[in-house]
């Protein structure tokens, strides 16, 4: 599945930069995103509740 995965963001980067572009910043969003919420469900097991 990963293989197939990178085949297609290889032929996605081929033939389109721009929806290559596009692509790279919605995972990195993505990732992102998942990173803030994870770390956020750690840190309230851990009793700390950041300021809102």
């Amino acid at each position: 599945m990963i293989d197939s995965l990178n085949e297609y963001i290889v032929a996605i980067y081929n033939l389109n930069k721009a929806q290559y572009g596009l692509i790279v910043v919605a995972l990195m969003s993505v990732v992102g995103v998942s990173v803030g919420l994870f770390t956020e469900i750690v840190l309230r097991l851990f009793g700390i509740k950041g300021e809102q």
